[in-house]
């Protein structure tokens, strides 16, 4: 079965016309001969923005979706797989974390974008999207477009356990509009923060869906913060299946950083999180990622946060 969804056009037509969804009680079923599971949730909120969330379910027969969003379009596509939690895969002889969402994560679609996602059948899935328009950024902020850097079609961003917590909030509130809404504005200004330190960049390569599935696949190798090797940036840019110029440049304009400054990253998220859940104090997180002393933890970690390892959350 072969889907084309256009962003810049109405989403919720278009999933209802292409997936033949039926509407029973407010939300929106799979007909059985595509597939089957739990319904569609909407709900469209004043400044031009629509939440969507599929719950459990999935296809009868394989399905070939081709999502683009014209060069000119005037929205995006926030898209949040939820299909899976912490994983660990085994790549290259190494066990790998891949913490949460990954390969899917969250993705930022802009405009200007073509991208392929197979969906096989009799594979449980389960994702949330959100569908904004320029006009909703022009609500809140006066140059949005130092926040959204619109030379780039297409951002990854990892879904810690603050936008995980405020997206989960929005999704068991769906049935109360002002509350879902005000979650999902939560979300959003968590979600704008950490795009807004994404490196800028000038000139654009071209991702097509192999590419972002081989840069996927080459962040994995940086995903482990516990591991006590970094690979070189001539292996990642084998696994990515680039030359090392493209794949510099590619990995930036999707992580948004390099792949040194990711792994920090990486790094320093599984920290707070481990100490936000008080399953270990700063220093054992220290220990545990090899500094030499828990003062220099904790120099890196208010570098990177703007706060110490011992601020309340």
């Amino acid at each position: 079965m072969d889907i084309k969804l256009n962003i810049s056009q109405n989403l919720k037509i278009q999933f209802e016309d292409q997936f033949k969804l039926k509407e029973i009680n407010g939300e929106y079923f799979l007909d059985p001969t595509i597939g089957e599971g739990q319904g569609m949730e909407f709900l469209n909120f004043p400044g031009h923005m629509e939440f969507y969330h599929f719950k459990k379910s999935h296809f009868n027969i394989p399905v070939q979706m081709k999502s683009i969003n014209p060069a000119d379009s005037e929205w995006f596509l926030i898209h949040i797989n939820l299909s899976g939690t912490k994983q660990q895969k085994k790549v290259n002889d190494e066990f790998v974390d891949f913490q949460k969402y990954l390969p899917a994560g969250l993705l930022l679609y802009g405009p200007g974008l073509e991208i392929d996602t197979f969906l096989p059948p009799k594979v449980e899935m389960e994702l949330a999207s959100i569908h904004f328009n320029h006009k909703f950024l022009d609500c809140y902020f006066d140059k949005w477009e130092d926040i959204i850097d619109t030379n780039k079609n297409l951002v990854y961003e990892d879904l810690d356990y603050q936008l995980e917590n405020a997206l989960y909030k929005a999704l068991s509130s769906i049935s109360n509009k002002i509350d879902c809404h005000a979650c999902v504005l939560q979300f959003m200004s968590l979600l704008l923060n950490k795009i807004s330190t994404h490196s800028k960049i000038s000139h654009q390569e071209t991702l097509h869906t192999k590419d972002v599935q081989n840069l996927l696949m080459a962040a994995a190798h940086l995903r482990n913060p516990l591991a006590i090797s970094t690979p070189s940036i001539a292996a990642l840019a084998t696994i990515a299946k680039m030359g090392k110029t493209k794949f510099k440049t590619s990995f930036k304009q999707l992580f948004g950083s390099a792949p040194i400054q990711y792994r920090n990253k990486i790094r320093m998220e599984y920290a707070r999180e481990e100490i936000v859940a008080k399953r270990k104090t700063p220093s054992e997180i220290s220990f545990d990622l090899g500094y030499a002393h828990p003062s220099n933890f904790t120099l890196a970690y208010k570098k990177h946060f703007g706060e110490l390892p011992s601020a309340k959350h």
